[in-house]
């Protein structure tokens, strides 16, 4: 996967490089450039938040980056269109009291191992971290010229997964509501296979130059496709990507 990273942070080079090239030969005032590094912030979520999830204990982001590129050609002087690649690391690290989850565990080690599927009751603690490369398509606004707004949707491809975590201090009915009681002291379980190779949904951006070239950003990506496919059991509902990454940008 380093490896992988590592090629598409060289294409990107090399995009920014020709294009800049190109600008300068050309009419640049119909085109503007930028790259941008952030830091995601938010989670792999429920919408709404169900039942069974009765208490958030912890919450934190891990370490969840976004590097991209963005190209605008501007149609007029207020409007235009965007698109361009990007690395987005999307994760979260999350700790909740749960009730009656359905879900599916693996108990003890070695020759001990079992899985079990049933309703969960007690500590649950998640943690994700999800790789993509992503294509946005935006239209973009400039409504003054230190203010730059995108409005559009997103294409992505999960190119690495971790979806794991741990449950503990509870019970699981083995099986569904009426199954045998199994305590729970410590299990575990990792979905990080099952996560589907592909994201999409809806993404919002802003700009504010504090110079020439610098910017400060914020950016909104929403996704609409679930996590994990239809036919999968693991967990009782489908959960979305929904991320707020702020950062710098710089225009070339």
């Amino acid at each position: 996967m380093k490896s992988f990273y590592t090629k598409i942070c060289i294409a990107l080079w090399l995009i920014v490089t020709i294009n800049s090239w190109g600008a300068a030969q050309g009419n640049p005032k119909h085109w503007e450039y930028k790259t941008f590094a952030g830091y995601n912030l938010g989670g792999t979520t429920p919408l709404p938040l169900p039942a069974e999830i009765r208490k958030i204990n912890s919450w934190s982001p891990g370490f969840a980056a976004t590097v991209a590129f963005h190209a605008t050609r501007w149609l007029t002087p207020q409007w235009g269109v965007t698109s361009g690649l990007a690395i987005d690391l999307k994760g979260m690290s999350i700790s909740a009291d749960v009730k009656y989850m359905m879900t599916s565990l693996v108990v003890g080690e070695g020759d001990n191992t079992g899985t079990f599927a049933g309703m969960f009751t007690g500590k649950n603690k998640t943690t994700t971290r999800n790789g993509y490369l992503v294509l946005p398509v935006l239209a973009a606004y400039k409504p003054f010229e230190k203010w730059t707004f995108r409005l559009g949707g997103y294409f992505a491809s999960q190119r690495d997964a971790k979806f794991e975590g741990s449950a503990s201090d509870g019970y699981i009915r083995n099986g569904g509501a009426a199954g045998d009681r199994i305590n729970i002291e410590k299990a575990t379980f990792d979905f990080s296979d099952e996560v589907r190779k592909v994201d999409a949904g809806l993404m919002a951006s802003a700009d504010w130059f504090f110079t020439n070239k610098m910017a400060v950003t914020g950016q909104l990506s929403w996704g609409l496709v679930p996590v994990f496919p239809s036919d999968f059991n693991g967990i009782p509902y489908k959960m979305y990507n929904v991320y707020f990454m702020t950062g710098i940008a710089y225009k070339l």
